[in-house]
């Protein structure tokens, strides 16, 4: 599959894109943040999986897990804890959700080129049928 990239000068000051693992992102620009909001549980199961019953072996065995953690991971998951944040200060309904200068949302898309010409249409008051 092929996806138009986006000139960066084309777009709003800031465009930020709250989605999950399910819903990647179709097109990207330097001017993007991508928050993938489903990152923290998705490690969550990770480190649960195939644990022992005991408690404390699986207490230790978790723990072992998290000191594995690399900085990539940890990144990802600082990142995943800011969308959380920002999502919940945008009072946002649902994602996946483009915000637009901190203030305009498009839901239910995650393919940027075409989420900014929506933005430019309703910006611009062109009305679609």
């Amino acid at each position: 599959m092929f996806y138009q990239p986006v000139d960066a000068s084309e777009l709003p000051g800031s465009i930020e894109v709250f989605t999950d693992s399910f819903h990647p992102v179709q097109s990207d620009a330097d001017a993007t943040s991508v928050y993938v909001i489903d990152r923290i549980d998705r490690l969550q199961q990770e480190l649960s999986n195939g644990l022992p019953a005991d408690p404390d072996t699986a207490k230790q065995v978790a723990l072992r897990h998290l000191q594995r953690v690399d900085a990539r991971l940890s990144g990802e998951l600082e990142t995943a804890a800011t969308g959380l944040v920002k999502a919940m200060q945008y009072g946002l309904d649902g994602h996946p959700a483009i915000v637009f200068d901190g203030k305009f949302v498009v839901y239910g898309m995650t393919d940027l080129v075409a989420a900014t010409e929506l933005y430019r249409e309703w910006r611009a008051g062109v009305r679609r049928p």
